[in-house]
């Protein structure tokens, strides 16, 4: 019965928790694998002082968890920003080379998410993971894969079922606070959908680097507009 969940975690982290089944069911406990990130951070936050804790939890958080999908941001930078066409804009980032796109806005990216990390109350960082990472169900539930190899092919066809499924496993935060979890779905639907918008206008659908820039933006914006909100 674990299998699968052991899977995800496994798949979409450094964890090494085994597990067996097919990848395309990995979409499912997308907000799963959300609350071990949100945990991480949400504990270095909580237990380590000052920005001494913020440094911590950002490292262990991403080293753990977000650096896979913090390579996905790079290279949709430099394929979605280069004014090329698609096949040249999908060659650009399956090199995954860090050209001066990637460069420029993740230091924009790294300093924003700084900044609203420090800013925002420790529960925020759970929401952040967890409903972040349901913008990548948004993703793969509105748009196709731009080619037929590589890791966004994997999840293909996707089970719409897997939306629901995902959305289940972060409802029990609505009991923590209903505004944050109805702020923060929120954002992660519109990030997904923007996110497939403009991956079928400039590469003709999403890859496994959009599912991990889809992933990291959706988790920044949800802590800017909980700020904003609270």
């Amino acid at each position: 019965m674990l299998d699968e969940p052991r899977l995800a975690f496994s798949f979409l982290s450094r964890l090494p928790f085994g597990g067996k089944g097919s990848v395309k069911n990995v979409a499912r406990y997308f907000t799963l694998v959300g609350y071990g990130a949100g945990v991480i951070y949400w504990a270095g936050r909580t237990y380590v002082p000052d920005d001494l804790g913020v440094i911590l939890s950002i490292v262990a958080g991403f080293f753990l968890f977000d650096l896979f999908h913090f390579d996905g941001l790079l290279d949709t930078f430099d394929g979605f920003f280069n004014q090329a066409s698609r096949e040249k804009c999908l060659e650009i980032m399956s090199k995954g080379d860090t050209g001066p796109f990637a460069i420029f806005f993740s230091f924009f990216y790294c300093l924003a998410f700084y900044l609203a990390f420090r800013s925002s109350a420790p529960i925020s960082l759970l929401f952040m993971s967890v409903c972040g990472r349901f913008a990548m169900n948004i993703l793969l539930a509105t748009t196709q894969p731009a080619k037929p190899g590589g890791l966004g092919a994997l999840m293909s066809p996707y089970d719409h079922r897997a939306t629901v499924f995902s959305a289940v496993l972060a409802a029990p935060l609505a009991i923590v606070s209903p505004v944050r979890w109805v702020t923060s779905m929120g954002v992660a639907v519109v990030i997904g959908r923007l996110m497939s918008l403009s991956a079928r206008h400039k590469i003709g659908g999403y890859t496994g680097d959009v599912l991990g820039a889809t992933c990291l933006l959706s988790q920044l914006f949800v802590l800017i507009v909980n700020l904003a909100v609270h």
